[in-house]
């Protein structure tokens, strides 16, 4: 078994929990309130920032051809996201100083701290606890662009991108290298709650706390 396969059996059940959340159906079925997703992207403009950071920084600890890959497949399909959000928040009136003064609820706040702890770690720990976020995206993108919503199919389209599923497809191979044990099964399973938590949050548009 691979150790993708491992990692979401080991999960299967918040897993489950995590792509079909309520927050995905209503996008999915278009019922999701315009202004609830406006506070999430705003939320998830921080932490895509505060993800990067740690990838870069994780990157140093890494096997240099494995880490090349996939900062490759990032960079490569960066001008697409950007391009997506740009489309969103004009859409939307968003606009990059507002997400600048807006602060992290404390579910995102613990989150990115979350990565950047196991960035500081290892190598091995930071890509099991950023896996969730980038293999969830691609089959929640690949569930929601079927939406006649024309807000979250377009912020669906990068997602379930082939340019997306670059970045994917190179994180699980350098997964598929990487020792499972308890420990590992755990953290994964934490960054699962956390995304969770994510969606509960943006649902309830909680205060801003940092």
């Amino acid at each position: 078994m691979d150790s993708i396969q491992y990692l979401l059996k080991g999960a299967e059940n918040l897993w489950n929990n995590y792509v079909r959340h309520e927050f995905v159906i209503k996008m999915k079925e278009g019922t999701l309130p315009l202004d609830v997703f406006r506070y999430y992207l705003i939320q998830d403009a921080k932490y895509v920032e505060d993800m990067l950071k740690a990838v870069l920084l994780a990157s140093s600890k890494g096997p240099i051809d494995i880490v090349t890959k996939i900062l490759q497949a990032i960079f490569y399909s960066r001008d697409k996201g950007l391009e997506t959000n740009k489309k969103l928040y004009s859409k939307l009136g968003i606009t990059i100083d507002e997400i600048r003064k807006t602060g992290y609820n404390l579910v995102n706040y613990a989150y990115t701290r979350h990565l950047y702890y196991y960035a500081n770690i290892g190598w091995n720990e930071f890509l099991v606890a950023w896996a969730p976020c980038m293999l969830g995206y691609s089959i929640i993108g690949d569930f929601v662009v079927e939406t006649s919503h024309e807000i979250y199919k377009l912020w669906a389209t990068f997602y379930s991108s082939q340019e997306y599923k670059r970045r994917v497809d190179a994180i699980v191979e350098a997964l598929n290298n990487v020792n499972i044990n308890e420990n590992i099964l755990n953290i994964f399973i934490t960054s699962i709650r956390f995304e969770i938590g994510f969606w509960d949050s943006a649902l309830r548009k909680e205060p801003t706390v940092y």
